[in-house]
């Protein structure tokens, strides 16, 4: 005879009794048998919960009115792993996202009883997950010697390339790409086994890689299978020689990689992960959250993403709760798919994903956001036999004045994704605070005053971030950026500072110790060049250029090491001043360009009417260089337009290896950002005024 299946213990906190037999019945019926304990009162939940044991505890708030904070509280105190379930009568999004914000892992309605048991199987399965995980977690590390040994008999993927053709290939290389053995694969274009979208990419990476100027970081790429289907892969690419002659090696590396998962790296990954879309799990996310909100930022800005569907709820009676469901994994996978690895995600419950980003300034953050949107709704979405078009739409809150915390950033986050989601959907909107609040003017003051003591006591520092040439070129490049040092010691950058000092008319201030310190840097460092930003202050500042002279007279630094940089938006603003001031730092000996190039209106008449011998185009262009393809062409033409002239391109922020790969293709002649070379400081006290 078969064992009968244990009863799933449940605690059931309302003041009826129908309630309680709605959760058994809505259960029951789909196979789980359980145990409900009632409790009737708020006053005697915490000792439920102690002597029952539960998987689930379900509140109903109409029947029992209290805070669902009040009772998260009580669970998070007495039981913390069990998953809090609310039931209410209203279950509109609104109430769904406050529920969250409580401590609830979910609230559905009670009409909604095919909902309330998918939702209370999904937390009974990762509750015992975590459960199980936590109980075996001292044999994790007998798993992960079983786990190498077995991967140590495994082969890496290895294919020989050889003017775009593949000359050898081993077996596993073979099957992956879905062939029968390895003389099947050779002699045929590589760029057949790739999807088109990945085929820019690639291409670049082998041009780099065959003049040595490929770092070795993986390329994402999508496979083509014997199918015609697609196979998401991290390709090394490397220069090697084959019968003598120069040739590219690619190999896909053995998963789950050579480094094996530590214990409590395991735990991280499946308990704390939600396994079918790898995004962590609410609770989880808002731990890891506070703690980064809590930390240093690396420098630009930061900020909170909420991304929602839209009209999910047309979507969800369309093909139903269970498939609805596949549909989120799917566009899980979509945001995964554009996220840096430094970007930190989590599912925040039902059809809402959050991303926290760090980018280099909020252009950055909103053209990451703007590439979502267009991503996702150019995807079909294949869901139980249906093909779908899902639009959706994000969210932005930065962090700053006001959303310091974690509560405030989610919910101004949350507050204009509901802004965007009323205009319409499908786009991002980002949280703005007005220059005349309250708010900001007081953080102005404090930082006016900080400012004034860091210029006095010389607490700024310059650091450099390397520009790269992709032509093999040996100069050392570097360009500048400033912080501060508060009277803590501690490290600020330029993000957290500069919005007040260019609210109060401090940069030229800034810009006059900026260029001091640099010259104090060339003459004890062997550069070539070194860039330096001015502000729109100096750009009309009719006295910089007599001061300039003098400050580089008496540093000794040889001319034409520095090289003056504006913005496109300044330049556009003052066409004729920065023409004349382009033209006499041409004089005194200096080089000139123009940054953060390709977003304003005008950019083919500052262009033409500038003499620079640098153009950088802005880093917000690169946020979504890999994927999309108009964009890649708008790039070329500012890069051709520049080589037509004589100008040398460099490409501002860019963060991964595919947006280079695609910069090797588009012909830039030069890179920089976090993907070659986190910012150094490399000059501090000896550096002030001249």
């Amino acid at each position: 005879m078969a064992q009968a299946q244990a009863s799933v213990p449940l605690v059931v906190l309302t003041g009826r009794e129908d309630d309680v037999e709605l959760v058994n019945r809505s259960l029951r019926d789909g196979g789980h048998p359980v145990r409900c304990h009632w409790v009737a009162k708020i006053d005697l939940l915490a000792g439920a919960l102690e002597a029952q044991a539960p998987e689930l505890l379900c509140f109903f708030p109409d029947s029992l009115p209290a805070p669902i904070r009040e009772v998260a509280k009580i669970r998070q105190q007495t039981a913390r792993m069990v998953p809090l379930l609310v039931v209410s009568k209203a279950a509109e999004e609104t109430d769904i996202a406050d529920a969250l914000l409580a401590g609830a892992q979910d609230l559905v309605s009670h009409g909604q009883t095919e909902r309330l048991r998918s939702v209370a199987e999904r937390e009974l399965r990762a509750f015992r997950l975590e459960r199980a995980l936590n109980e075996t977690l001292q044999s994790a590390s007998q798993y992960k010697r079983q786990l190498k040994d077995f991967m140590a008999g495994s082969v890496d993927a290895i294919a020989h390339v050889q003017d775009g053709i593949l000359v050898e290939a081993n077996q596993a290389w073979a099957e992956l790409f879905g062939h029968a053995n390895a003389d099947s694969a050779i002699c045929n274009p590589l760029m057949d086994a790739f999807d088109a979208a990945s085929q820019v990419a690639l291409k670049g990476a082998l041009v780099a890689c065959a003049k040595r100027q490929w770092s070795g970081e993986p390329l994402k790429v999508a496979a083509l299978d014997a199918s015609g289907g697609t196979i998401p892969l991290k390709l090394v690419i490397e220069p090697t020689t084959y019968d003598g002659e120069p040739a590219v090696k690619l190999s896909v590396p053995r998963e789950p990689g050579e480094r094996q998962p530590e214990p409590e790296e395991l735990v991280e990954q499946v308990v704390h992960k939600d396994p079918t879309t790898g995004f962590y799990h609410r609770r989880r996310f808002l731990e890891v959250l506070t703690d980064r909100l809590d930390g240093k930022a690396q420098g630009g800005v930061r900020a909170l993403a909420f991304i929602r569907p839209d009209k999910f709820r047309e979507i969800e009676d369309r093909v139903g709760p269970i498939s609805s469901e596949d549909l989120l994994v799917q566009l899980a996978e979509q945001l995964r798919s554009l996220a840096q690895k430094t970007d930190l995600y989590g599912r925040f419950g039902g059809q809402v994903f959050t991303m926290f980003l760090e980018r280099g300034n909020l252009r950055d953050v909103e053209a990451w956001a703007q590439n979502v949107v267009a991503r996702v709704a150019e995807r079909i979405f294949e869901v139980n036999h249906n093909t779908l078009s899902v639009t959706c739409t994000v969210g932005l809150a930065e962090v700053g004045p006001g959303t310091d915390t974690m509560e405030t950033l989610i919910a101004a986050a949350k507050k204009t994704n509901q802004a965007g989601r009323e205009s319409g959907g499908n786009r991002a909107v980002l949280e703005q605070t007005s220059d005349a609040s309250t708010r900001v003017q007081r953080f102005d003051e404090v930082w006016v005053q900080q400012i004034k003591l860091a210029l006095m006591e010389n607490r700024f520092r310059l650091a450099h971030l390397p520009i790269a040439g992709l032509s093999g070129e040996q100069k050392t490049m570097l360009d500048t950026v400033i912080r501060m040092v508060d009277a803590q010691g501690d490290e600020l950058a330029a993000a957290d500072f500069m919005p007040a000092a260019s609210r109060n008319r401090m940069l030229r201030a800034i810009d006059r110790w900026v260029i001091g310190a640099t010259l104090a840097f060339c003459a004890t460092q062997p550069v070539d060049t070194v860039f330096v930003k001015l502000s729109s202050e100096s750009l009309i500042d009719k006295t910089l250029l007599d001061w300039l002279a003098k400050a580089v007279d008496s540093s000794g630094v040889e001319h034409g090491k520095l090289c003056f940089q504006v913005s496109e938006e300044d330049a556009a603003q003052f066409l004729t001043q920065t023409k004349t001031l382009a033209d006499q730092l041409k004089k005194q000996g200096h080089q000139f360009a123009i940054e953060h190039f390709g977003i304003g209106h005008d950019s083919a008449r500052v262009l033409a009417s500038t003499p620079m011998q640098y153009l950088k185009i802005d880093g917000s262009l690169m946020q979504s260089l890999a994927t999309d393809e108009a964009l890649r062409q708008r790039v070329g033409v500012y890069i051709a337009a520049a080589n037509k002239r004589g100008i040398a391109t460099i490409a501002e922020r860019v963060e991964d290896a595919n947006t280079m790969a695609v910069l090797f293709q588009l012909g830039v002649g030069y890179v920089q950002g976090h993907y070659l070379h986190e910012p150094e400081v490399v000059l501090s006290e000896n550096a002030g005024h001249r």
